[in-house]
């Protein structure tokens, strides 16, 4: 009981701690907000709203207005004269508050639009592409940490399926999408819902040509089998689902906005401009296999040394996971640290296959820097080439008109179950002589709170005949008769000659 008590107070003082700092928060916000809302009364509005919300890790308000854009996207949109007062505004709050946590989410969202953005892609079986241009192969078969955040509440990781013993595909991708996870499956659903490859915090997402919103602010679009994902702070992922030997796989395709140096870890590096410690292990020398020789025997070491020690400090865990699993499974069912049983490269294929799939790659007018993965891809699993991915900018050509009144632009309504019967039926015991024992009959309860009972009449139902069994009349049997004997044939009389006897 003492215990209970003590967790009682402890609620009790965080919740009135939180809204103190809420309340703190909102008066000392409120010049940003003004500043918006002389902007746009209705955008600027929601667009207040949703930093505020998203500052305390809150889901956005629904949207107000036509368009279908994240805040970020909204920001980018905003005139340069009101979206450089909210930068000050916000600087100098951040100076000046006890709300530190909450000034530097702000801060950082406002800086963003100022900032340069960095790709980095896995694509293929599969070839990575750092932040930095750094590239590789990375035929590993694990769940693995692509980007993550230091400061901002965004990850994305990948699951790496085994394709025979040496090979290995991006089979699903997860995101940490400002609080909300999503992932996208090609293969290995972890469910019997095989209609949607999208999980929205565990649960199915269907998905049409619209926009689909997250809670917490980032949206969703489709467009084929490319399903496009913008964060509510300017980062974007692509995942594009593809087929090999009647499996699905996925090229995945990041991009960042590295605002601050040293703000990301993971598979695609640091994002810090520079690609010689994209691949450093914390508490190692750099290997010497990353010398510039392209000597075969050096190249298989690098291999080796991604697929184990580089590998290994980014898989995740348990705790750590952002995927859905069936029952029974777990990170550890995907994970197989004796992956590839052989390293393979561009030397071991055959010089007319590499060839042929050279001027491929070069008719789809595939990225120079790209063509050794493209040549792999092709040369050994047959794969197309698949050319970098062309984000597209929703705002492009986006020119605000004015907003006279608010019209909810939500999420489609998912379909309802039937409504219930309003008059329940309640059912109890009553006697049937009729049928010679006790049977419910329901007491229909009507919806002033009064009763009534049926007229209790028997039904007789009428017993059914048997169905005649058809028995196949029985074959005669033939009855012998012996051929009757042919009776002889007369035996002719020779003639008499005429006259007589001759003496």
């Amino acid at each position: 009981m003492k215990n209970h008590y003590l967790i009682f107070i402890s609620i009790f003082l965080y919740t009135f701690s939180f809204a103190q700092n809420r309340a703190s928060f909102s008066e000392e916000f409120s010049p940003i907000r003004t500043e918006l809302k002389n902007w746009d009364p209705i955008r600027g509005e929601w667009l207040a709203q949703s930093v505020e919300a998203m500052a305390f890790g809150e889901a956005i308000p629904d949207r107000t207005f036509p368009e279908s854009f994240t805040p970020y996207q909204v920001l980018l949109l905003v005139p340069q004269d009101t979206r450089s007062n909210v930068v000050r505004l916000s600087q100098e709050r951040r100076q000046n508050s006890s709300n530190q946590n909450q000034w530097n989410t702000v801060s950082n969202y406002m800086n963003s639009v100022n900032c340069s953005p960095s790709r980095g892609r896995s694509y293929g079986d599969p070839h990575l592409a750092s932040f930095d241009g750094a590239r590789f192969s990375f035929q590993t078969v694990g769940e693995f940490v692509m980007m993550k955040s230091v400061t901002r509440n965004i990850e994305v990781q990948v699951r790496q399926r085994a394709q025979g013993n040496d090979f290995s595909l991006n089979s699903g991708v997860a995101m940490n999408v400002n609080g909300d996870r999503l992932c996208i499956y090609a293969d290995d659903y972890p469910d019997a819902d095989y209609s949607t490859p999208v999980r929205l915090n565990g649960m199915s997402v269907y998905l049409t040509n619209a926009t689909y919103f997250l809670p917490h602010g980032g949206t969703i679009r489709r467009r084929g089998q490319v399903y496009t994902v913008y964060f509510p702070n300017g980062e974007v992922v692509t995942a594009k689902i593809r087929n090999a030997r009647s499996r699905g796989f996925m090229d995945v395709s990041v991009t960042i906005l590295p605002c601050s140096a040293n703000d990301f870890t993971g598979l695609l590096g640091n994002a810090n401009g520079s690609s010689r410690d994209d691949f450093d292990v914390p508490g190692r020398t750099r290997p010497a296999v990353f010398a510039s020789s392209n000597d075969d025997y050096f190249e298989r070491e690098r291999q080796a040394y991604l697929a184990k020690d580089f590998a290994d400090i980014h898989r995740v865990t348990m705790a750590t996971t952002l995927f859905d699993y069936p029952l029974g499974m777990s990170t550890g069912s995907d994970t197989n640290r004796m992956y590839p049983m052989v390293y393979r490269n561009l030397r071991d294929g055959n010089d007319r296959a590499r060839e042929r799939a050279r001027r491929l790659c070069q008719q789809r007018r595939i990225n120079p820097l790209d063509m050794n993965g493209c040549i792999f891809d092709n040369m050994y699993l047959g794969l197309p080439p698949s050319p970098r991915p062309v984000i597209h900018d929703p705002t492009d050509g986006t020119v605000f008109r004015p907003v006279v009144q608010q019209n909810p632009n939500v999420n489609p309504t998912p379909p309802r179950p039937p409504k219930p019967n309003p008059r329940p039926v309640q059912a109890t015991e009553v006697k049937d002589p009729s049928r010679g024992g006790n049977r419910p009959q329901p007491i229909i309860t009507n919806p002033n709170g009064s009763t009534t009972k049926p007229v209790q009449k028997p039904v007789y139902k009428p017993k059914p005949k048997p169905r005649p069994v058809y028995k196949p009349k029985p074959t005669p049997k033939p009855v012998y008769k012996p051929r009757p004997t042919p009776k002889p044939r007369p035996v002719a009389k020779p003639k008499p000659v005429p006259g007589g006897k001759r003496g």
